[in-house]
């Protein structure tokens, strides 16, 4: 073995990161050793991947994925030190959310009064409610939530807002909304709708989008205050609410966000989880 070929072993213990990660990494091309023996396997590295080891160990540390770790070195080794930088500021945003609900959850624990019961019921009532049918703009897309929901709705905002439409009178005539396809929750190939309630002549320029009218009816509501990070405390509430009830679903359930992000801090933020359901009627038995 030459000397700047350091074993696998010795490696995980340098740069603080498991040969279980390691193991990963080589996979995914992300730290591919320098030498892999054919005969037993074992990897060895070498000393200039010192830093590429221990910069993985601290983006993860950080909180980052590692299809960012990628694309931040990928970065790195190109001078795009623009992407990097885009990166780093969607981490911190993500960062202050979590922070807001911690510091919401810590609010709660630290009531004289606080109990599991306060934990759940910290939302409000949902409701059933009906709602109109609406003429929509919409684009679908597939990926993780926190990078294709916002994604499409630059696309929408992009088309609405175009010289042509602003021209032509087109209005905006409700809250923009995410309407969520699948049947399960998905981490990173979620297939999404992103929808905006629309009037008036438009012209659409991107293939991709389609106009289309969202049925009426009655929905089960719920109105989540805060960042959008808790919103998993919601969707919890309102899942818990039809299991009591076995409301019939009628999918896809939508997110509607009532105020502009832009425009208000964190804590002031509304959305509104609508589920379409049938009232009548009640959700199949696992025998049926």
């Amino acid at each position: 073995m030459a000397t700047d070929q350091i074993p696998i072993g010795r490696f995980s213990q340098i740069t603080r990161l498991s040969t279980k990660a390691l193991r990963l990494y080589d996979e995914r091309g992300l730290l591919v050793p320098a030498k892999k023996d054919l005969a037993t396997g074992y990897r060895y590295y070498t000393g200039s991947q010192i830093p590429r080891g221990v910069s993985i160990k601290e983006l993860c540390g950080i909180g980052f994925s590692l299809h960012e770790i990628e694309r931040i070195l990928s970065a790195k080794d190109t001078g795009d030190g623009d992407t990097i930088r885009r990166l780093f500021r969607q981490r911190q945003g993500a960062i202050r959310s979590e922070v807001a609900r911690l510091q919401q959850i810590e609010a709660i624990l630290g009531r004289p009064d606080a109990s599991l019961e306060m934990m759940i019921m910290s939302q409000n009532e949902p409701v059933v409610r009906d709602i109109a049918a609406q003429r929509v703009l919409k684009k679908r897309g597939v990926g993780s939530y926190q990078d294709t929901v916002p994604s499409l709705m630059r696309d929408l905002m992009g088309q609405l807002f175009s010289e042509e439409n602003q021209r032509a009178g087109l209005k905006i005539t409700g809250p923009p909304m995410t309407l969520y396809l699948d049947a399960e929750y998905r981490e990173k190939d979620a297939t999404v709708e992103c929808a905006v309630p629309v009037s008036g002549r438009i012209v659409v320029s991107d293939p991709a989008m389609e106009i289309a009218t969202l049925p009426g009816g009655k929905v089960l509501s719920l109105i989540h205050k805060g960042p959008y990070s808790g919103l998993h405390n919601a969707w919890s509430r309102i899942g818990m609410y039809l299991e009591q009830r076995e409301f019939a679903i009628i999918p896809p359930p939508r997110e509607l966000y009532l105020n502009d992000p832009a425009a208000v801090p964190e804590e002031e933020l509304l959305t509104e989880i609508q589920i379409p359901i049938d009232p009548a009627a009640r959700k199949p038995s696992p025998a049926s």
